[in-house]
Formats: C-alpha cells, sequence, structure tokens
C-alpha cells in the first residue's frame, strides 16, 4: 500500500512539474509604440510604429486614447505584419492626449501627444 502511495505521489509532483514547465513557456505578448513626432498642430496626422512579440501575424493592432477613467478606440486600425505595425491618427482636441496601442489581451506603454493650435498667419 505504501508503494502506491509513493508511486502516485511522484506522478502528481511529475504532472505538476510539467504542467509549470508549460505555462511558462507560453508565449507573453508585448507591444511596443513609437510616434513620429510628440508635438503636433492640430489635425496633424502621427504615424505610430511598434513591435507586437508573441502577437500573430494577421492580428488587427488598434491605437486608444485615455478618456477621463478609461480607454476609448479611435477609428482604424494596422494588422500585425511580420512581427510588426504602422498606424496612422490625428488629435481634434487641443492639449495632451496620452494613447496606446492594443491588441486583444496586449497593451503597449502610453505616449504622450502635445497637439496646439496653430499660431495666426500660419499654413
Amino acid at each position: 500500500m505504501n508503494v502506491r502511495i509513493a508511486i502516485v505521489s511522484v506522478v502528481s509532483a511529475v504532472s505538476l512539474a510539467v504542467g509549470a514547465t508549460a505555462a511558462v513557456a507560453a508565449p507573453v505578448q508585448t507591444l511596443t509604440i513609437k510616434p513620429s513626432a510628440t508635438t503636433v498642430q492640430l489635425g496633424d496626422a502621427v504615424t505610430f510604429t511598434g513591435r507586437a512579440t508573441g502577437v500573430e501575424d494577421g492580428s488587427q493592432v488598434t491605437l486608444q486614447v485615455k478618456d477621463g477613467g478609461g480607454w476609448q478606440s479611435l477609428p482604424g486600425a494596422a494588422t500585425v505584419d511580420q512581427g510588426t505595425y504602422r498606424l496612422d491618427g490625428s488629435f481634434n482636441d487641443e492639449g495632451v492626449s496620452v494613447v496606446r496601442v492594443q491588441d486583444g489581451r496586449a497593451v503597449s506603454k502610453t505616449v504622450s501627444i502635445k497637439v496646439q493650435t496653430q499660431a495666426p498667419g500660419q499654413r
């Protein structure tokens, strides 16, 4: 009887170890974000590029802007291709906009974009 208990204990320990290893080996999804400019004029386009590690090619990445206590997705999306993405956005509100990109469960760190009105006589 004690031998049977010992065998069950060893099999259980091995199963736990294998399960833990499989959980650790799962790919981690990370997104980076880099804006083409951090200070822009009202309505100007900003191109956001970045790497999508652990994110499947063909996945959609959306640009989000901080809105009060939550995040609002902006129109448009980019498709991840060979682990990278390129996405354009523009800002219609003066001030500082805090943005990030999101794909399913993965989100990037945030970046701030300063949006200013054009000086009189410009353009």
